[in-house]
């Protein structure tokens, strides 16, 4: 009986040191392959977080950088046969600059200059008559030169004289002068350009110009004023320029007309007077109702030439 009870009592010590082996009681000690696998997971959070801390990397989306270049392209210009062939007339034999003049005008709120620009021939200083080449042309902003009127002036004595007296390279002349007239015509939509020059291809001439605010020649009117015509009727001072010649044409800023031979009945000759209207680069002519009448001969005159 006292062998059983001591072997039960090394039974219970051994059983009481078996279970206090490895430490605290209370401690529960992880499996090895957790604690790697925690501190695994310890390490690639903190390596998560410094990579969070840094600017997340964008695709390169990068291209190379054009440089601003302004647009300065004038729109091309009209095709006009016509147009594009008055300066043709013009000999390639011009070696002389002979002096321009020119009127400032605003159109559509642009800037416009009409110029007249004068070129001659040496070999004609010599020679009767004596004239320069002249080439009407308009001028300015977003646009290009444009010629919409060429022609000769032929001198009076006094010019020819100051011609042949003068060096060549040194003659500069404003031959228009007063009858270099220049207008804003308000059309129905926009601004016209309308413009006379006292002269045209051949002497005694006058020239009427309608143009666009870009310088498309849309009308012209040369008549012969060789003939000394005093016309009878309702203000007829508008159709006379500064020598008292009949142009057959006036203008303003609010009207353009024209005059047209009617009838010619016992030595009296009738002119009928037209008004034209500009909409669209659209130019319409119709009748005001007025005549004129004269006794002196009235030269052929063509009328409006549209373009």
């Amino acid at each position: 009986m006292k062998r059983i009870t001591a072997i039960a009592a090394l039974m219970l010590i051994f059983a009481l040191v078996l279970s206090g082996c490895g430490g605290d009681p209370g401690t529960t000690k992880a499996p090895a392959t957790q604690t790697q696998t925690n501190s695994g997971k310890q390490e690639s959070t903190k390596a998560n977080q410094q990579t969070s801390s840094m600017p997340a990397a964008q695709p390169d989306n990068s291209q190379e950088e054009t440089p601003y270049v302004p647009d300065y392209t004038i729109p091309e210009p009209w095709t006009q046969d016509y147009q594009n062939s008055l300066t043709d007339r013009i000999p390639f034999s011009v070696d002389l600059a002979a002096g321009w003049e020119y009127r400032d005008l605003s159109v559509n709120d642009m800037h416009r200059r009409i110029t007249v620009t004068y070129e001659m021939e040496s070999s004609v200083i010599p020679e009767d008559p004596c004239y320069t080449y002249f080439r009407v042309d308009i001028i300015g902003d977003g646009m290009y030169a444009e010629t919409v009127a060429v022609g000769r002036e032929f001198f009076d004595e006094s010019t020819t004289e100051y011609v042949r007296s003068e060096e060549p390279e040194m003659i500069s002349m404003e031959l228009f002068e007063y009858d270099f007239v220049a207008y804003t015509y308000k059309g129905k939509d926009k601004d016209y350009i309308v413009c006379s020059i006292p002269a045209g291809w051949e002497p005694n001439s006058s020239t009427m110009v309608i143009a666009t605010d870009m310088g498309k020649l849309l009308a012209d009117f040369e008549v012969d004023k060789s003939n000394q015509v005093t016309l009878q009727g309702d203000d007829t001072g508008k159709y006379m320029d500064y020598g008292k010649n009949t142009n057959f044409f006036s203008f303003g800023e609010d009207y353009i007309t024209y005059l047209q031979v009617s009838q010619r009945v016992d030595g009296v000759t009738y002119l009928k007077e037209y008004a034209l209207t500009i909409e669209n680069d659209e130019i319409t002519s119709a009748e005001t109702g007025k005549t004129y009448t004269t006794t002196d001969p009235v030269p052929d005159l063509p009328g409006i030439a549209l373009h």
